[in-house]
């Protein structure tokens, strides 16, 4: 990354935390009864809560980058160190840039320069998509397995005629797409293809397959455990398939970011489920006010962290 780079990857994060703290001022003063009765509660929180939740949070980064690792094709593997400097910095990215531009960030990192025939930005791109459906599965496993799903099941309506609209609007446009624009570039596209399924590849090998849904297991065990914490110092303690029904509402409400950092959603989803299971709105807003705050917090700091890394691997090959 150039300085100029640098600089402007600074000041994004700074812009970020501008509208985050603009955001909460606006809270306190436009909601202010509101605000005065989440403010009673924050204190709360030991000292201890919080750089525990920080913990969990960074930990759990670290086993993003892990997981991601695990399905890199053998033969292509890098060191966890690069893979975990690029996830840090690319989760960064997505916490105050719209459109996911760290996952582009991420694959274009690890993208080897030149290019390999057999492993290109779109064997990346196949990889980042085995590794959504590995973070799914996972969290699939744990909510089935807990019975997090039966949790409050009837608040959550998913046969809405919204969701049959868009889904018959996307269907829509696919057809559209192919008529007008993919049929004539059917051969460009297969070759496309071909690279990207390369990177789909792990899916089907047991041994890869197996490790990184292990790990992708307690990538979500540590979130659910970092909102146990933050519960407990509420006087409210919910269980571990509680905790997995709240970071399933949460996952609905953010699955199409619409606001930076997902501010908004990520708190009223939280606040929502938590009040669903019997807990004072104020005591539920702190919960997910502070969550969000200490986990950009943890992006913050393990970006920070896998930018350091970065700088001194390119020393070293100096």
């Amino acid at each position: 990354m150039s300085n100029q780079s640098k600089k402007s990857f600074i000041f994004r994060i700074l812009v970020g935390l501008l509208v985050v703290g603009g955001g909460i001022f606006w809270l306190i003063n436009s909601q202010h009864s509101a605000a005065e009765k989440v403010l009673t509660v924050l204190p709360r929180f030991s000292s201890a809560c919080l750089v525990g939740v920080v913990l969990l949070d960074s930990f759990q980064i670290f086993l993003m980058a892990l997981r991601f690792w695990f399905l890199f094709p053998k033969e292509n593997r890098t060191s966890v160190r690069n893979v975990f400097a690029a996830i840090s910095i690319g989760q960064t990215m997505n916490a105050f840039l719209p459109a996911r531009a760290g996952d582009f960030y991420k694959v274009a990192t690890l993208t080897p320069k030149p290019a390999k025939p057999d492993f290109t930005i779109l064997t990346l791109t196949g990889i980042m998509a085995a590794d959504k459906l590995v973070d799914l599965s996972s969290f699939l496993v744990l909510i089935f397995a807990l019975g997090s799903y039966k949790q409050s099941l009837a608040s959550i309506n998913f046969g809405t005629p919204q969701t049959w609209k868009l889904i018959a609007l996307i269907v829509l446009l696919l057809i559209v797409l192919w008529r007008f624009f993919l049929a004539k570039r059917f051969l460009k596209l297969t070759d496309w293809l071909v690279q990207f399924v390369r990177g789909l590849k792990p899916l089907l090998a047991p041994k890869q397959l197996f490790c990184a849904l292990s790990v992708g297991i307690f990538v979500w065990l540590a979130e659910a455990l970092a909102l146990q914490q933050l519960s407990l110092y509420q006087n409210y303690p919910i269980t571990l398939t509680q905790s997995f029904f709240v970071l399933t509402v949460l996952n609905l409400a953010i699955a199409v970011p619409i606001s930076v950092a997902n501010i908004g959603p990520f708190e009223a989803s939280i606040a929502f489920a938590l009040k669903q299971l019997g807990m004072p709105l104020e005591s539920a807003l702190a919960i997910a006010t502070v969550h969000h705050g200490l986990q950009v917090l943890a992006y913050i700091i393990c970006g920070g962290i896998g930018g350091s890394l970065r700088r001194w691997q390119r020393s070293q090959l100096k």
